[in-house]
């Protein structure tokens, strides 16, 4: 055999392999020798690709550029601990794609991880089967395999890709530039892509808030306790709170280790020149994060916002949502490197960039969140259900200028047919009221918050009304509208997110037609706040600049607040719209916009069965004491609507009981559950040898409801095959401090357990409690 021959495949699988072992360390970059080549350009075809002309600019033939992606395991360790990573072409995030408006983008997927994975190409206008949602418009990328993604660019902007899944936590996530088409002049510019991390696989995070655990909150100092609660001043408040069956108030769901700039905590650009004025193309690929960045250089100037130009405006400190993208222009400083910070919404840690070389320009910290103030605020602002759903879904279509049947919110709104010129920010007297206004609540949307501030080019906080679009963004006014509304909905005690109170697993497709233009209003009652994204469009981000909204692909929609999207339906088939906060989205906070009359794919067909089981996934808890005087566990397995609960108390003399339920949640609160179960005990040396159908010595089936109570007490009816009539309260996890917990149990068989619980690691507790039957004990408390 020829050694050609033997040397020719392994020199072809080579680039493959290469990134396996380049990303062992935070990081860690490949080194020059073994990076990938850069991307090849090719002459482009005459035509563009079918599809191309979906988005609001016109497609434009130009060259082809075209990359490799290899998608595999890898190892990290950010925080001291070595923990697996998804990395692209050995690097975490991926590299930088870069392209000019008219390219015709060829990428590449090679997947070589051992499951299926998947790539969405967020805020791109592209044809349908390339946009990257598995089993919705684009198959799964199998493992071993390879899937070319080709489309044309008909967009300029900061942009980025990532899988449409889970893997987007384990580091699956990269920037995407596409330059203008025109000349402008040469300007420094950097990609700052910032994201967050765990330590912990991401389906146990999911998990883990799907059985409403306390360890993220007990990390965070976020617990809000009736302790802290009574020591601050704000005793009735947190009464109040859970006087209305609220959970504590919440900014993140989860409590990340890290947050990082584009795979490193601090990244350094000292080739930034003194004085030197550069670009910064701003990505938060976060999974559930919002920023807030500050420039110890000076205010930052914004200049396009989602890949869309706006009317540039300084601000001081600009928030970004998660998949947001912000264009921002800095001055490097005559001395030393300035920092530009991004502080994570829950004032939990940062991440930096430095720009210029020499001593370090600290941008200023920001205070840690007051929680019961927040509290306040939201329980100021009335009760969740205090702002009606009623015509939520509905649907409607009427001519520009006429009332659609359903469009009660924007009774007084002008809808904008021709450019106007510019104009100042109006204050609030000077537009129609949203509904919060009208019902007399306090904290509006952030479409609605600073109204009237930072006015004559002063820079200040930001907010939406300082977006600007440069040209009037007005849609066809001879096209027929359709308008959509939507309630924002959850559950955060079961972690279960939807709209309309129905998650994906059981929602309609949104039916639309291609040639309308599609008006949606959405209100969100939820303790929540929420970044939205809808595929394949831009849309009109509706706010105080009227004619001049601007163009967005994703949006903020803070708790009880309303927010108006409108765009114009030219594309076909079926796209996703869900919040981009990923375990918001897991657990059921997305829509299918349908274009009716579109040709079906395979999986249209088949009513995307695959990915809207994805919500209603089972899983399973429990908590087991070990204590001195017997051992209790509990333990649940549960989807969106049901629930399987094990209940059992074992000392060492060979006593025992048990419960098991089987129960369904009826209501959309999901505050009410029937159940059938079966209930066996034998307590022998409480009972005496007479005794049946007691609390000590019975088997019997019960049937009954559990009803959530104010103040989070849960209520059990039951009955059982003898007729014997129970009723149970009982509070779980009751705050009394930041890592101390109290359960509370009592029934009419004069039945009663206190228990108290510290935490000390996310799987473990010093435990103790007193019960009636086993007395008293102490021990330790594992969690799962």
């Amino acid at each position: 055999m020829k050694l050609s021959t033997v040397l020719f495949p392994l020199l072809v699988l080579l680039p493959a392999f290469l990134p396996a072992v380049a990303q062992t360390m935070p990081g860690m970059q490949m080194p020059a020798s073994a990076a990938p080549q850069p991307p090849r350009t090719v002459p482009a075809p005459k035509a563009a690709p079918a599809g191309a002309t979906t988005g609001a600019r016109p497609a434009q033939v130009g060259k082809r550029v075209e990359y490799d992606l290899y998608v595999m395991d890898s190892l990290v360790n950010f925080t001291g601990k070595i923990r697996s990573a998804v990395v692209i072409n050995g690097r975490l995030p991926g590299p930088t794609l870069r392209f000019t408006e008219g390219d015709t983008a060829v990428v590449r997927v090679h997947n070589r991880l051992k499951g299926a994975t998947s790539m969405h190409w967020h805020g791109l206008i592209l044809p349908n089967a390339q946009d990257g949602v598995p089993y919705l418009n684009t198959a799964p990328i199998l493992p071993g395999t390879t899937h070319t993604f080709t489309f044309p660019l008909v967009q300029h902007g900061t942009y980025w890709y990532h899988a449409h899944g889970l893997e987007e936590q384990l580091g699956m996530y990269g920037s995407f530039v596409i330059q203008p088409k025109e000349s402008k002049p040469a300007m420094r510019e950097y990609v700052l892509l910032l994201s967050d991390w765990t330590d912990e696989r991401p389906a146990e995070v999911l998990r883990y808030l799907k059985r409403a655990g306390e360890w993220y909150a007990v990390k965070k100092g976020a617990t809000q306790s009736y302790g802290e609660a009574l020591a601050a001043g704000y005793f009735k408040d947190k009464v109040k709170q859970e006087w209305g069956r609220m959970p504590a108030m919440d900014v993140s769901d989860v409590f990340y280790n890290k947050f990082l700039v584009n795979g490193q905590e601090q990244a350094y650009f000292k080739d930034a020149q003194p004085g030197e004025v550069v670009r910064l193309r701003v990505i938060n690929g976060g999974t559930s994060s919002y920023f807030h960045l500050q420039y110890a250089g000076g205010p930052l100037q914004v200049v396009a916002a989602d890949g869309n130009d706006v009317v540039p405006f300084p601000v001081t400190k600009l928030e970004i949502a998660t998949a947001e993208t912000y264009d921002l222009l800095i001055t490097v400083p005559p001395i030393g490197a300035a920092e530009l910070r991004a502080t994570s919404s829950d004032v939990t840690g940062y991440t930096s960039a430095y720009f210029g070389s020499g001593e370090a320009m600290k941008a200023p910290d920001l205070p840690k969140l007051d929680y019961f103030q927040l509290t306040r605020e939201m329980n100021q602002m009335g009760p969740m259900t205090g702002l009606s759903a009623d015509g939520a879904g509905q649907m409607s279509t009427a001519k520009k200028g006429q009332a659609a049947p359903n469009a009660g919110d924007m009774k007084g709104m002008k809808m904008q047919n021709s450019p106007e010129p510019a104009a100042p920010v109006p204050t609030p007297r000077d537009r129609p009221m949203n509904r919060q206004e009208r019902n007399g609540l306090s904290m509006g949307s952030l479409q609605d918050q600073g109204i009237g501030m930072d006015m004559g080019g002063m820079a200040g906080e930001f907010n939406y009304n300082r977006l600007r679009a440069p040209r009037p963004t007005t849609l066809d006014s001879t096209h027929k509208w359709r308008e959509i509304k939507l309630t924002l909905t959850g559950n955060m005690l079961r972690y279960i997110w939807s709209f309309d109170n129905k998650t994906l697993s059981v929602a309609d497709a949104i039916p639309i037609r291609k040639g309308e233009n599609v008006r949606m209003v959405l209100q969100n009652l939820t303790m929540m706040r929420h970044p939205l994204h809808l595929h394949g469009h831009v849309f009109r981000l509706v706010n105080a600049q009227g004619a001049y909204s601007p163009m967005k692909n994703t949006f903020d929609i803070p708790s009880m607040s309303v927010v108006t999207i409108e765009f114009a339906a030219n594309a076909e088939q079926d796209w996703f719209f869900h919040c981009h906060t990923l375990y918001h989205m897991a657990a059921g906070m997305g829509r299918v916009i349908s274009y009716e009359g579109s040709p079906q794919n395979e999986f249209a067909k088949t009513g995307y069965k695959v990915v809207k089981a994805g919500d209603n996934a089972r899983y399973p808890w429990l908590d087991f004491s070990v204590h001195s005087q017997a051992t209790f566990l509990e333990a649940n397995v549960s989807n969106n609507k049901n629930a399987l609960e094990f209940e059992g108390r074992f000392n060492y003399r060979g006593d025992y009981e048990t419960e098991t339920h089987l129960l369904r949640y009826l209501d959309k609160r999901q505050f009410l559950a029937a159940y059938v179960g079966f209930d066996s005990r034998n307590n022998k040396t409480l009972r005496t040898e007479s005794e049946t159908n007691t609390k000590n010595n019975r088997r019997v089936v019960d049937a009954g409801v559990y009803y959530l109570l104010p103040l989070l007490v849960r209520s059990e009816w039951r009955v059982d095959n003898t007729g014997k009539l129970r009723l149970q309260l009982e509070r779980r996890d009751l705050p009394l401090s930041n890592n101390v917990f109290a359960d509370l149990r009592v029934n009419t068989d004069k039945e009663y357990t206190v228990g108290f619980r510290y935490m000390v690691r996310k799987c473990l507790s010093l435990s103790t409690n007193y019960d009636s039957d086993y007395k008293w004990g102490a021990g330790l408390t594992f969690h799962y």
